[in-house]
């Protein structure tokens, strides 16, 4: 219901009606609308968080490249239901988390979880070739790895027609680390003057 009609379709009797309970059922346990919506997100905490260590529980051990592959699978498995509702649901609730700072520290535990895991791969990918972790160029890494997973998520929650594989995103996740590097190392390559010669 939160997935297809969002908050604001959501009530007690709604939820009563649609999983088969006598009316009035789930007003004793969740006595408000706000309390039924906590009560939706602590459920999909639950769910991402068992999700999430059942997935990643060889991450700290594992190469950037089967990191990648791991999450990429994780982000690809939202086309399918149960995950595509599970996520939808958690848009909507996402987007009214600045109205209620309960549901906003409710998934902030998971969202610092995703980003602790998007650094390991970022330094895993990083350090690869034996180069020392750069913090500033790990941090925006992170940053910009994140927010292209984050696009990732909400087109394939919303069925995007872009045909993926798992190799396809982690290729993807790769270069956005890699690129990230790339620009980094020529903002500070030194500009050649007209005569050829290095400016300082």
């Amino acid at each position: 219901m939160l997935a297809d009609e969002g908050p604001r379709g959501l009530s007690h009797l709604k939820v009563d009606r649609h999983a088969g309970l006598p009316d009035g059922t789930t007003s004793f346990y969740y006595r408000t609308r706000a309390a039924l919506l906590h009560g939706v997100a602590d459920q999909l905490v639950r769910y991402d968080a068992e999700a999430f260590t059942e997935a990643f529980k060889d991450a700290p051990d594992s190469s950037g490249t089967v990191i990648a592959g791991v999450l990429a699978g994780q982000i690809l498995s939202i086309r399918e239901e149960p995950q595509r509702s599970r996520t939808r649901a958690r848009l909507e609730l996402t987007m009214s988390k600045h109205r209620d700072t309960g549901i906003a520290s409710e998934f902030q535990q998971m969202a610092d979880s995703y980003r602790a895991l998007a650094e390991r791969l970022v330094v895993a990918i990083q350090t690869g070739n034996g180069t020392p972790v750069d913090r500033s160029l790990c941090d925006e890494q992170t940053t910009v790895l994140l927010a292209y997973l984050g696009g990732l998520v909400f087109g394939f929650a919303n069925d995007s027609p872009d045909e993926m594989s798992r190799d396809d995103i982690a290729r993807q996740i790769r270069a956005v680390i890699i690129g990230v590097a790339a620009e980094r190392a020529a903002d500070h390559t030194p500009i050649s003057d007209s005569s050829g010669v290095r400016a300082k």
